[in-house]
């Protein structure tokens, strides 16, 4: 139970948190300090936030033979909040770049990456609903953290509300690090067997981890899109700043329904289905519901739900993708994290794309509707290479 606890913060605070960058961006678009800098670079700084969140699983694969994860853990939570309070001083948007996106990205995978192999350690049968609860603490966490966000930069600012979010980030963490322990590696405190040799990367060279590799790339590409433009989207066809802010956090929340639904899903009918249901019913929901969407609040919300329940759910296969391509408990670390990586990659590329659609479309129209069609291009993609994995699994094919 404490694993699931530890796990629910602290993906709380590494995924949750910048699902609540729309909220900065926002704001920092409005600031003199930040005026006149382009759309695509405020992206930027929320890309590399989540991204590298995800991309530095492989930092932490490289790290783990000199350091033990609980030590990575600590490392984490201190760079975190070195990161938030560094971005409360910003004055030009590089700076934003290098703390809120570099710095605060890295300390992010730190921490969420050197806690992700403690699950399949404790858990078997119920993997996916365990993995589910875990990941639903970025969902709660992005359900609050936008309304709060946005009351805090109200009343006090960016510089105090960045300041403020250090420190709660590093006492959350901080704790979830001293509590979390593992049930069967040697010693928590010991750096891991990490070898890399021809040997250690095998797994890269089979079809199955191509294949839930490209998956995952693609998946990743179009999923965060949505997350990081619905509030933009929002205002510019006249909602107000309000309930643009609950459409974060409505999306936020349903996250979590989406984590233990597809998590149950993976768990009974096995995880490739739950890939397939995934992204094709975020694609699908893009393609019909927001490319139509238009000015109506109803199917803006009825979009965001979908979209959210669906193609959050995503993250729940992943323990069972690692255990399928893993011939060896001691590759956990190492194929996990290259998911992970990969992700990142996705949403590094894909966020900073959807910037230029709406930069250089003729309309501001006409490049939301571009946005639409990459996002539901992208996952279907991701969701025919999902089904592939399913062909393979049926006809026994590795």
């Amino acid at each position: 139970m404490m694993i699931l606890v530890c796990g629910f913060f602290i993906e709380g605070c590494t995924y949750g948190l910048p699902l609540s960058y729309s909220v900065f961006q926002t704001y920092y678009s409005a600031q003199p300090e930040f005026q006149g800098s382009s759309i695509t670079s405020l992206t930027l700084v929320g890309a590399l936030w989540s991204g590298l969140t995800l991309m530095g699983a492989g930092l932490v694969a490289a790290l783990g033979a000199r350091f033990s994860l609980k030590a990575l853990m600590y490392a984490g939570a201190l760079v975190m909040a070195a990161g938030l309070i560094g971005a409360s001083f910003a004055t030009n948007v590089w700076h934003l770049i290098l703390t809120q996106g570099v710095i605060l990205g890295v300390g992010s995978s730190l921490v969420s990456n050197s806690f992700i192999p403690f699950v399949p350690m404790w858990w078997f049968q119920y993997r996916g609903i365990a993995t589910g609860i875990i990941f639903s603490g970025a969902g709660v966490i992005g359900l609050i953290s936008p309304i709060a966000i946005e009351r805090m930069l109200s009343t006090m600012g960016f510089r105090w509300t960045l300041r403020v979010l250090g420190i709660v980030v590093a006492a959350l963490c901080f704790s979830a690090c001293l509590l979390v322990r593992p049930r069967y590696l040697p010693d928590a405190s010991r750096p891991m067997r990490v070898s890399f040799t021809t040997k250690d990367f095998y797994f890269l060279k089979t079809r199955k981890f191509i294949i839930l590799g490209a998956c995952v790339l693609f998946q990743g590409m179009g999923y965060f899109l949505p997350t990081f433009f619905i509030q933009s989207y929002a205002l510019s066809v006249g909602v107000s700043s309000q309930l643009s802010t609950t459409l974060v956090s409505v999306m936020n929340a349903m996250t979590v329904v989406g984590q233990l639904l597809l998590g149950f899903i993976s768990d009974r009918l096995g995880y490739w289905k739950a890939l397939v249901a995934s992204s094709t019913i975020a694609s699908l929901s893009t393609l019909l519901l927001w490319r139509y969407a238009g000015s109506s609040l109803p199917s803006i919300f009825a979009y965001v739900i979908i979209y959210a329940c669906f193609g959050a759910g995503f993250t729940c296969c992943f323990p069972a993708m690692v255990t399928d391509v893993a011939n060896d408990p001691n590759q956990f670390v190492l194929i996990s994290g290259a998911f992970m990586m990969i992700r990142g990659m996705g949403n590094v590329v894909g966020n900073p794309i959807g910037s230029i659609f709406l930069t250089t479309a003729s309309t501001l129209q006409e490049g939301w509707h571009e946005i639409t069609y990459f996002v539901g291009s992208a996952l279907l993609v991701s969701a025919a290479l999902g089904g592939l994995r399913g062909w393979m699994v049926l006809r026994a094919v590795e």
